[in-house]
């Protein structure tokens, strides 16, 4: 009886330390009031100052006392006072906020604006700006790293008689460069750094679809290097939707967010990984993420094992209940241990009709990572639309794992393939799973044992996934 309650305490215990990852970090406490109204109140994002304070920007001015749609803070949450709060974007909000020298820029739905380091701003630059460019909105500015900006819009003009000009390049003083000349042929909505010397830019698609560049044919994204010429390696396998470059990882391959459709597959996706090239990358599970008419990715960010955390607007992926916040593998997987809960959601929704959602995740210090969008509950507690979280590292036992490694060869497999591990030196159970997340296999290694020989040809080609205890690999059947 004795041992019985032990063995259930420890099992309270065990599960108690693996609840430890993700969950709410209290200490952080913003000291403004960010929640939604109506539609508004929304944290877009962060940037983390060098001397180690956060800049956060939104929609969020006008509502509860907040004066500005940018607030500096300090690491635990509590206010910069000596940020003087912007209020140059009224009823607009900002999108991004970047830094140019010792400025910064503020993108909002139809302004740039520049401000000083204590907040002011700088009326004469943004002047310039909008002198040179009075049509629309403007969409995410890129700065280089000499204060020039590439920046694309919905109805960029310079003069009564330009045609539209969909991106531009502006000198650091904010004014035009009237010898960039590159046009595509509409809407960029993204520009994304991919490396030192090269630019992803995307678009979308209906009625102001980017299919062209210059003179040659692309559809919804291209890479560009700084200056502004294509980069023709590159080949876009899009067809419609909204596809946006959401991480860069250190080989070259892009994550790509959003809602979408590619070439050769006719549901829509929201979340794919590509070779550095344009094509798809195989090995990454692109073909279950979420497909339901009104989701969508908006952020990834990496994980410090390895993985990625995912934000949006969903419900499910890839089968289970996961909402707007996820955690998935470095192929794609979903790592199912990782917001079981509530997640993200919001006291507004269904009464107000609008969904909560997650647009940003940022990695903070120490393992943490702060989320952002629109939403009032994390996991039914009452949070701001800005949370900070705890990471993996934060689950004492789960760090102390040690994984076992597998060899799966040949991969991708056609007849047969083995999988190879260190000598077993307890009896273990080998599962595969297919991209639906459905075992379709399974076998009993016994103690001893040091590989396994697996006969495919019964199996659809695609990507499955192997596991063994705490271990799990990729693997590819042709």
């Amino acid at each position: 009886m004795k041992n019985n309650i032990l063995f259930i305490l420890s099992l309270f215990i065990i599960s108690n330390i693996y609840a430890q990852a993700f969950k709410l970090d209290t200490t952080f406490k913003v000291q403004n009031n960010y929640f939604p109204h109506i539609g508004t109140n929304i944290v877009h994002g962060l940037n983390k100052e060098p001397n180690g304070k956060l800049m956060i920007y939104g929609d969020f001015h006008n509502l509860y006392n907040n004066p500005s749609d940018a607030i500096r803070t300090y690491e635990d949450g509590s206010l910069d006072n000596t940020w003087l709060f912007p209020q140059g974007f009224a009823g607009q909000g900002i999108y991004t906020f970047d830094k140019l020298g010792s400025d910064y820029i503020g993108w909002g739905n139809m302004s740039i604006i520049k401000f000083n380091n204590l907040g002011l701003t700088d009326t004469s630059w943004s002047m310039k700006v909008f002198r040179a460019n009075f049509c629309k909105m403007f969409y995410q500015p890129y700065i280089l790293p000499s204060g020039t900006m590439l920046i694309g819009t919905d109805s960029l003009c310079n003069s009564v008689s330009d045609k539209k000009r969909w991106f531009m390049r502006f000198f650091p003083d904010g004014s035009p460069d009237t010898n960039f000349k590159h046009a595509p042929n509409n809407m960029i909505n993204s520009i994304v750094k991919y490396s030192s010397d090269k630019l992803l830019l995307s678009g979308v698609s209906g009625t102001s679809q980017f299919t062209r560049y210059d003179t040659t044919q692309i559809t919804l994204l291209c890479r560009i290097d700084t200056i502004g010429n294509l980069d023709t390696s590159f080949k876009s396998i899009f067809v419609s939707g909204a596809p946006c470059p959401k991480y860069i990882q250190a080989d070259g391959k892009i994550i790509v967010g959003g809602f979408f459709k590619i070439n050769n597959y006719p549901d829509y996706l929201c979340l794919i990984r590509l070779n550095a090239d344009g094509s798809l990358d195989s090995s990454f599970n692109n073909f279950n993420s979420v497909i339901s008419a009104n989701s969508n990715i908006n952020t990834v960010c990496s994980a410090s094992d390895g993985g990625y955390l995912i934000g949006g607007c969903f419900w499910l992926y890839q089968g289970y209940n996961r909402n707007n916040i996820a955690k998935i593998d470095n192929n794609g997987f979903l790592d199912t241990a990782y917001f079981k809960g509530q997640g993200i959601d919001s006291a507004f929704y269904p009464s107000l009709g609008i969904p909560p959602y997650v647009l940003s995740i940022v990695e903070g210090n120490n393992d943490t990572y702060y989320v952002m969008g629109y939403f009032t509950y994390y996991d039914g507690k009452k949070v701001q639309p800005i949370l900070r979280i705890k990471g993996l590292s934060s689950g004492i036992i789960e760090n102390k794992k040690e994984k076992t490694k597998l060899n799966i060869y040949p991969n991708p497999a056609t007849t047969q393939t083995t999988i190879s591990y260190p000598t077993a030196e307890k009896a273990l159970t080998l599962q595969i799973y297919n991209m639906l997340g459905q075992k379709v296999y399974e076998e009993k290694l016994s103690k001893g044992s040091s590989q396994t020989t697996i006969d495919t040809r019964a199996y659809k080609k695609g990507l499955y996934k192997v596991v063994m205890g705490e271990s799990s690999a990729s693997l590819i059947i042709n």
